[in-house]
Parts: C-alpha cells; structure tokens; sequence
C-alpha cells in the first residue's frame, strides 16, 4: 500500500498550486477537489483555504460565495456573540446558528481588511429589511464583534487595512498582530490607532499610506519604531509635503529597499537622498508638476529599478546624473517627460546607459533618427535586454504637437490635418531599425514596443519578421501615429500562428 504523503509535502503542493489555474474560481475548485480526499488532505486544503478566504472570490459578482463564507464566520461566533447579533441584527434561522463549524477556520485566516469585513456585514444583513439609520446602526455592532472574533481567534495577522476605530483592547490582539508584515492605513487615522499599533507591531515589512495627506505623530511613531521596515508605498492627490513622515523614513534607511510615490510626492524630495539602500524608486506624479531637481543630489547605488513618469518637464539631465549614481545594478529604466527631450540631452542619457547599466534588461527610451549609432552601441554593450521600448521623435511629432497648441480654429483643420499627412514622410524610418535589431539581435529580447512617429510598410515588417523567425518568439506592440490596417493585422496573425510572434498588439486591439 502506497503511504501517505506527510502533512508538510502536501502542504507545499497545495501553496504550489495556487496562481497555477488561472482565474481565482478554476484556483478555488481545484483546492475544493482536495477536500474530498481523505482527512490529511482536508485539514492541509482547508488550512490554505483560509489563509486568505477573501480573494477566492470575486469581490462583485460572486454572491454565492460571500453568502457561504459569511455564514461560516458566523458560525465560529460564540453563543454570546451569536445572541448579541441575533438580538437586534439578523435573522436565522435556528437550524442554522446551532450548527457547530467543523474547523477553527478563523485560526487560519492571516489577511484582515477593512473592505472584507463591510462586505460580510453587508451580506450577513442583506437578507433583512431595516431602515438606513437602523442598519448602520446593526452593521456597526456586527462590525465590532467580527474584529472581536478575529483578534481573538486569528492566530497570526500578516496583513492589516486598519479600520476606524481601535482593534487592540480586544482580547488577543497583542499576540495576532506581533507577526504584521503588511499594514494599508491613511494618515487621516486617529494618532492613537498608531500609537497603540507600535506597542506590539515591530516587525512590518511593507507600508501603504493612501492617502497620504498630512504628519500624524503616531504613524510617525510606527514607522521610526519598525526593525526592518523595506516597502513603502505614499499616495498623496493634494502634494503637502509631510515632512515628519519623510523624517521618520530616514530612520529606516538601513532597511528601506524601494518606495514609491502615486499622483504626488509627498515628502521632501531630500528624503529620497538620504535613502542609500533603494533597490526600486517608482515616482508615477503623472500630470502633476513636481519639481524634482533636489534629486541632483542623489546618490542610488544599489538602484535597480528607476521609473519616473512625470509629464511635467525635468531636464533629462537630471535622469542622466542619477544614473551615474548607480553600481552597475540598474534592470529597469522608465522615464515619461513632456515636453520631448533634444538631441542635445538623448545622446548623454544613452551613453551613461551603457557605461552605467551593463545589466539593463526593461528599458524605454525616445528615438530620433540622430541617435541611430548611439542605439547600436547600447544593443551591442547591453546584451540582458528583455523588454524594450522606443518611441519616435520627429519633425513629424513636434509639428503635431504644435498645430494641436495652436489650432483654435477650427476653420484650419483641414489645411492643418493636410500638412500631418504630407509631414508623415518625416516619421522615423522603422525599417532601419528592423534591420538593426536583425543585425544586433538581443538575443534575450522577448518584448518589443514601437511608438510615436514611426514609418514602415506593411513588407517591411514582413520582412523583419522572417528574418526574426527561428529566434526567441517576440511580443510586439505597435503604437505609431499611422494608421496600420488589415493587411499589417494579417501579417501580424500569421507570424502569431507560425510562432515567430508571441502576441501582438495596436491601438486598435488594446
């Protein structure tokens, strides 16, 4: 008789398989098959079940499995949480309130989030019929007695979106959540939702502030008192500076390895100089003007990821200098900039990209045809690149540019859109640098994407795809400003059959 695989081995297997099927319902049934298994299998399945209950279920549209779970927790209620609730709040049956659960489910559950929570206080009561003032007013106790559940029966919280009001006077808290690895929270929070936090939640690794709007002391607190804080990320919509919060990220310079900034940076920019140990600056201010010259001053040596998309115009100068900064460890380069930088500044960029980043491997950069022989040296010294980008520069593009800005007329449309069109023989030439990618061949290139003021005929992106043929099969992207049509989209489908092309996209089929 073959033996039982241990619990451990099954264990591995089961966590192995999650994100393997796809989409969460075809991941939930194949865990569900394991439950029918035999015993061991039921209590391994049934422990990473509810590690994190809440993504196995589609958030909108699967009711089903929101009525199933919500009325599993509430059968892990005690009898006098049960009798709280029953009182004034819902209505089941009593068939259904004196079943016992089968397994200490709560025990196992280590996500907790303010947004789940509401969901199952939404569908526990749904089935009820209560006037807007008296459902807040039974959604709030039932609110208070499932915080009370899972800071009483979870054994160990490794993510928390902190809610309202305060969860450490409840029974066990002090002990679930020593082991918080992952904290969402606003600085608009009381202070002493913090301040209690970072009595017992040492050991963070990553921090989610959204939104970031303002110094709070607590979080102030919390953050200088973590021990190996890496992560964090500031979403800021209004821009005031938090100059107490970039103080307190200071003090987690020694473990801080990426920070990233969404619609604005909200703190000093001279905070980001003192954080040596990045490995990931991500600033996507896109549309905000954000003045990043403080960054001149920057030194990033263990820098690995830099994205910046910011459209509000910085010198390229700027980009170039930090580069120079880094070690030798830089993978990813994406930089996003209106107006479009000059000949003048893509030359020095793309030399200290070579001299800089032998380990490049995602990049995008801006094209003119000037910079041709400056683009062969980098495919030659760069041979890591996986994922590259070019978007065109032309005559073509700046002459767009300003007929846009200056066009109030609408009676100049057609003599405007006349000149575009005479003006698309100025697009870059995209069979040269079909040619050059032949020549060089990346030979770890998987994606590559063209945009902006490209020109090429429908045979010449023939062409280059058979000589590609045999090579490793590319994902090619097509954004250009002409208009590519059937024939360029069968072309494209052929090669996608044949395997040439793993996949390929336009404007039209986004």
């Amino acid at each position: 008789m073959t033996p039982f695989l241990p619990s451990d081995c099954l264990r591995e297997i089961f966590e192995q398989m999650q994100g393997i099927s796809g989409s969460q319902k075809e991941e939930r049934e194949s865990l569900l098959s394991c439950l029918l298994v035999n015993r061991l299998w039921c209590e391994t399945t049934i422990e990473i079940l509810w590690r994190n209950p809440w993504r196995l279920g589609n958030f909108y549209t699967d009711e089903s499995y929101w009525i199933s779970l919500s009325r599993t927790i509430f059968l892990c209620f005690s009898e006098e949480q049960k009798d709280v609730i029953k009182k004034d709040c819902i209505n089941y049956k009593s068939s259904i309130t004196k079943q016992q659960p089968l397994f200490n489910y709560i025990s196992y559950i280590q996500y907790l989030s303010n947004e789940h929570i509401v969901k199952i206080v939404e569908t526990l009561t749904n089935e009820n019929n209560f006037s807007a003032i008296l459902w807040n007013y039974n959604a709030n106790i039932i609110e208070n007695e499932l915080w009370k559940l899972f800071m009483s029966k979870c054994s160990c919280v490794k993510y928390l979106e902190l809610p309202s009001t305060s969860i450490l006077h409840f029974l066990g808290a002090d002990q679930c959540l020593t082991s918080l690895h992952e904290f969402i929270c606003s600085t608009y929070s009381p202070s002493k939702l913090f301040l209690d936090l970072a009595q017992v939640c040492r050991n963070i690794k990553k921090m989610v502030i959204n939104p970031c709007g303002d110094d709070n002391e607590g979080l102030e607190a919390l953050i200088s008192l973590q021990n190996n804080l890496q992560q964090v990320k500031l979403c800021s919509i209004e821009g005031d500076s938090c100059e107490k919060i970039g103080k307190a990220l200071e003090t987690q310079s020694k473990s801080l390895i990426s920070i990233t900034f969404e619609f604005c940076i909200c703190v000093p920019v001279t905070t980001l100089c003192n954080l040596t140990e990045l490995k990931s600056l991500k600033i996507l201010v896109k549309d905000i003007d954000t003045d990043l010259e403080d960054l001149i001053c920057a030194e990033l040596p263990k820098l690995e990821i830099l994205e910046i998309i910011n459209s509000a115009y910085q010198p390229l100068d700027l980009y170039t200098s930090l580069i120079q900064t880094t070690h030798g460890f830089l993978r990813k380069i994406h930089f996003g900039t209106a107006p479009h930088p000059s000949e003048g500044e893509l030359k020095p960029y793309i030399n200290s990209i070579i001299n800089f980043c032998p380990n490049i491997e995602d990049i995008i950069l801006w094209y003119i045809e000037e910079i041709y022989d400056d683009l062969e040296q980098l495919l030659s010294s760069c041979r890591n690149i996986k994922y590259l980008g070019l978007e065109a520069l032309s005559t073509f593009s700046n002459l767009e540019e300003s007929w846009w800005d200056d066009n109030d007329d609408d009676d100049d449309y057609d003599d405007n859109q006349e000149n575009v069109d005479i003006d698309y023989n100025l697009a870059c030439d995209g069979a040269s640098i079909f040619d050059l990618f032949i020549k060089k061949f990346p030979c770890n290139l998987v994606q590559l994407t063209l945009s902006g003021s490209w020109r090429f005929s429908a045979l010449e992106l023939e062409t280059f795809l058979k000589s590609w043929k045999g090579r490793n099969p590319l994902y090619l992207s097509l954004f250009c400003d002409f208009d590519m049509g059937d024939e360029y989209s069968n072309i494209l489908n052929d090669f996608q059959s044949n395997g040439t092309l793993k996949g390929w996209c336009n404007i039209d089929n986004i």
